[in-house]
């Protein structure tokens, strides 16, 4: 299974949105600008996301999108769910139908539904409003080391390194 840039966008531009803290709307364009998302392909994922009503939209000069829900109701695996669909990393994983013809003795159906539920488990441990708060750490820390001459370590690049450990 592979997740798509569909939903990897997603992610960036809800985070963006959750971050933003004046409470309006925010259009596709300012939030396209500000991950380097092409625009047209963002206005194609919020449409998907407004329909799965994670977001709700606002027409007019002001308008723009803000979230339908709590970005601290919306996992990961919320976003990639409505938009890469079921996490399957084989047809046969949770219930699928599978192409061999003695399917009660293929032990390896077991291994892809230990994989999908390790993913489903990853993606839907992590909310927005984490990734949101995690991010808003990071840049707080780049902005606080962009003074100084300490370097950065991998730990100190990634927001989730202390849950990693």
């Amino acid at each position: 299974m592979r997740l798509t840039q569909k939903s990897k966008y997603a992610v960036r531009a809800l985070m963006e949105l959750a971050l933003d803290e004046c409470g309006s709307p925010l259009g596709v364009t300012e939030l396209a600008r500000r991950q380097r998302i092409p625009e047209r392909f963002l206005e194609q994922i919020f449409g998907d996301l407004r329909r799965a009503k994670i977001l709700h939209s606002h027409r007019g000069a002001r308008g723009g999108f803000c979230f339908a829900v709590s970005p601290e109701e919306v996992t990961i695996l919320d976003v990639v769910e409505v938009l890469d669909g079921e996490i399957r990393p084989a047809r046969c994983s949770a219930g699928g139908q599978c192409y061999i013809a003695d399917a009660p003795l293929c032990v390896t159906s077991k291994i892809w539904d230990e994989a999908r539920e390790a993913l489903e488990g990853v993606f839907g441990r992590y909310t927005i409003a984490q990734v949101a708060a995690a991010e808003r750490a990071s840049r707080a820390d780049h902005a606080a080391r962009a003074g100084s001459d300490t370097p950065e370590t991998p730990e100190t690049q990634s927001p989730f390194a202390s849950s990693l450990r």
